[in-house]
């Protein structure tokens, strides 16, 4: 209820089992959450045998992390971008004299969607990432698609949503920020190594 508490916004339920209802989806997303790190290692454990030395540990590392990276988006976004979601929608034509009447499983619904977004948001740099350590691409390929990456982290931004410029930017900047770290981070870890030159050997004639 913290996002909506300072709003000033009463939630109301329009049936006799909705409380109940959105009280079990709630429980089901709870525990969707806490078994993600199960389910990620189960996986890892699939495809462990077919993984090399350091494809293992880069693998290990990444399925550590996930987790912990969704939990990280999901927590920003019902701490900082829901309140504005939320906001917006409580201000958009107020001078119409439509007065809110907000139900309570379509705000759990609102909340659930935006928490997806951003935990799963937060996971694209660390596929990249951990396509830097598997050479699926490079650090030099990611840099000269820099425009297109910029453009597609906007728009996903856009999606998730509101048509609030604000709320666009506050998704938006935070997640190229993570992309210039990301890429910063390739750089640093997986450098091309340096190639000296070929010594040229004299030859002998017989």
């Amino acid at each position: 209820m913290a996002p909506v508490s300072g709003l000033g916004v009463k939630l109301h339920v329009f049936g006799p089992a909705e409380k109940f209802t959105a009280y079990l989806h709630l429980a089901l997303w709870t525990g969707a959450v806490a078994a993600a790190p199960f389910c990620l290692s189960q996986i890892g454990l699939f495809v462990w045998p077919a993984l090399r030395g350091r494809e293992r540990r880069w693998t290990a590392a990444a399925l550590l992390a996930a987790p912990a990276l969704f939990i990280a988006g999901a927590g920003a976004a019902y701490r900082f971008l829901s309140p504005s979601v939320l906001g917006f929608f409580l201000r958009f034509a107020a001078a119409d004299g439509i007065e809110p009447l907000w139900g309570f499983k379509d705000y759990l619904t609102l909340l659930y969607a935006l928490m997806l977004a951003a935990g799963l948001l937060l996971q694209t740099p660390l596929l990249l990432l951990l396509g830097f350590a598997l050479g699926i691409v490079s650090p030099r390929t990611a840099a000269r698609a820099r425009p297109h990456i910029i453009l597609l982290i906007f728009l996903a931004a856009a999606l998730c949503t509101p048509p609030d410029v604000a709320s666009q930017v506050a998704l938006g900047v935070p997640l190229y920020l993570l992309f210039e770290l990301t890429l910063f981070a390739g750089w640093f870890l997986f450098r091309p190594p340096k190639t000296g030159r070929p010594r040229r050997e004299s030859r002998r004639k017989a």
